[in-house]
């Protein structure tokens, strides 16, 4: 598959439908071949490419397989050629993957016990690769090739990346050393374009996993630059600093490489960027000037681009757009805002309570880039940053609100506040929809560079008993500089605490059946598995098992269970 410059990668998968995503050194036709690994008919497809950048890519969906199956798959050019080389001056970094299958989703069917098919989940975040010796995700690879033959039981059904797969801004000596010209990071296209290729091709062990396990993705910071968005007016400041391409280009990768394989192309209701897309497969035009084009409006708040998404497994999954859609203030003379501010979206948190509603009879499980619940101390910090108590007030309140507000804001930023607590209208909402439900709700979440689980619930008198349960794995191969962990460790004394109408705890780790981790938390790289299922009394378990990177091999180095 030597004409093949990225892949492949199986992507977005249903019970009788998966996308295979690739990108190809040349323009031209693609067919993605898939066959039962059992019995059963092969099914093929036939796909252009689409040129975005001088790149060419491919993501189709195959659609009328079966569920619960495993199928393996071949990619081939249509005319055979597999002598297509290269036009880097580099050596390419692809290697052929040993094993290329995916499993379908299963399908529960009406009165089947839920216990008999568990879900289980690997995810992580914020690979860096200035150490890839230790790149959790690349012990992971070997770890999958291992257990082949026990995947039916062994392997997760799909992996959550959840967020900086790349580091646009950081780049590492390696990719460095490919391409100097990244030496003050990703400005345009082809730079996030060279950065994500490198990412997924420097390593044949993450390869192997990319090629294996569907893989679902969201954003965070770094796949456009560090603190993206961290309070309502940063994106007025760099578009005055002429950052309005890298801020275009740096979504419009995100898109090709990340965003088009997590949508379901046959039931997407109207997509702009998938549009572009199919467009550009029909006439064979380069479609970046139009993915930019239709991206543009929204950096200046004129539209408005959807970039969460669900998930139809058992339990569902609401991944959630934590960083894009923050919105923006482009008015206030000032670097903060007076009033409380959102961390989403008023259109995704509507989206948000009408699909708990939607599910209200089971458990579901969000995916946020960034932390809704954080270690006791760490949290009330910040929802203490975010407090606006006099933002709407009469004089003199209203001078003190203002002052307040720009403490708050020159404390927040030196140290990095943006998860869910700072934001304090958002914070309030998910609580006030967390109290009306019955089932619990799970969160898995990465970003802040150490590993970690907590529970908490309402503490309204209505509230009906639902509880939040926070899993937090990271990183994949990245450490928190030296005062972030001593920070870290300070605090973690405290395991309990309550704000913002939530009563909350750590929940405790343990390596094996009688020791504890230290602090009850993780500050090494890690893969997690977690598996949710319903046992016979009706009761939702929860079991996470944090696997770490030990002699190059994955060990079990954390467990936790509700």
């Amino acid at each position: 598959m030597s004409f093949l410059r990225v892949g492949p990668l199986v992507r977005a998968v249903t019970p009788d439908s998966v996308i295979i995503w690739a990108e190809c050194w040349q323009a031209g036709q693609v067919t993605i071949k898939v066959m039962p690994m059992e019995a059963g008919a092969a099914i093929s497809m036939t796909v252009h490419t689409v040129t975005v950048g001088e790149r060419h890519y491919v993501a189709p969906q195959l659609v009328g397989l079966q569920p619960a199956t495993w199928y393996s798959y071949q990619l081939d050019s249509r005319s055979g050629e597999d002598s297509l080389t290269s036009t880097s001056e580099f050596t390419p970094l692809q290697q052929v993957p040993s094993y290329q299958c995916f499993r379908t989703l299963d399908v529960l069917h009406e009165g089947e016990q839920r216990d008999a098919q568990p879900l289980l989940i690997a995810y992580g975040s914020c690979r860096n690769l200035r150490e890839p010796e230790n790149d959790a995700l690349s012990a992971f690879g070997s770890w999958l090739v291992e257990h082949f033959a026990e995947r039916e039981k062994d392997w997760p059904r799909l992996l959550l990346l959840i967020g900086d797969q790349i580091y646009a801004d950081e780049p590492s000596e390696d990719l460095l050393r490919r391409h100097p010209h990244l030496q003050k990071g990703a400005q345009t296209f082809a730079d996030f374009a060279d950065m994500y290729e490198y990412a997924w091709t420097c390593d044949e062990r993450v390869q192997q996993v990319l090629a294996v396990l569907p893989v679902y993705s969201i954003f965070d910071d770094h796949e456009i630059i560090n603190n993206w968005n961290i309070v309502p007016t940063w994106r007025t400041r760099v578009l005055k600093h002429g950052k309005e391409q890298l801020l275009v280009d740096g979504l419009a990768a995100y898109w090709v490489y990340q965003g088009w394989g997590n949508v379901h192309q046959r039931t997407a209701t109207h997509h702009p960027l998938l549009e572009i897309m199919q467009r550009a497969a029909e006439s064979g035009e380069d479609a970046l000037e139009a993915l930019r084009a239709a991206i543009l409006p929204d950096i200046h708040g004129n539209t408005h681009l959807k970039w969460h998404y669900e998930i139809p497994t058992t339990p569902p999954i609401f991944v959630m757009d934590a960083r894009a859609d923050r919105p923006a203030d482009f008015d206030s003379p000032q670097p903060f805002t007076e009033k409380p501010s959102r961390i989403i979206s008023q259109g995704q948190m509507e989206r948000i309570v009408s699909w708990l509603y939607e599910n209200y009879e089971e458990p579901v499980i969000f995916v946020s880039s960034v932390p809704v619940l954080l270690p006791p101390l760490i949290g009330w910090a910040e929802y203490v940053m975010g407090m606006r108590p006099w933002y709407n007030k009469v004089a003199p309140l209203h001078w003190l609100g203002w002052q307040l507000a720009r403490i708050q804001y020159k404390l927040a930023i030196r140290t990095s506040f943006d998860h869910w607590p700072v934001f304090a209208e958002t914070w309030k909402e998910l609580g006030d929809a967390l109290a009306q439900r019955e089932q619990d709700v799970l969160v898995l979440s990465g970003d802040v560079h150490f590993s970690y689980a907590m529970e908490a619930h309402s503490t309204k008198k209505t509230s009906k008993g639902a509880h939040l349960y926070q899993l937090v794995s990271t990183p994949f191969e990245n450490k928190l500089d030296e005062s972030n962990r001593k920070l870290v460790l300070a605090q973690a004394r405290l395991k309990r605490a309550r704000y913002g109408g939530l009563r909350m705890r750590m929940l405790p780790m343990y390596k094996d059946q009688h020791k504890r981790v230290p602090y009850d938390m993780l500050l090494r790289n890690v893969v997690a598995m977690v598996k949710i299922g319903q046992s016979g009394n009706q009761t939702w378990e929860i079991e996470q098992e944090y696997l770490g990177v030990g002699n190059e091999e994955m060990e079990i180095v954390g467990k936790t269970t509700r």
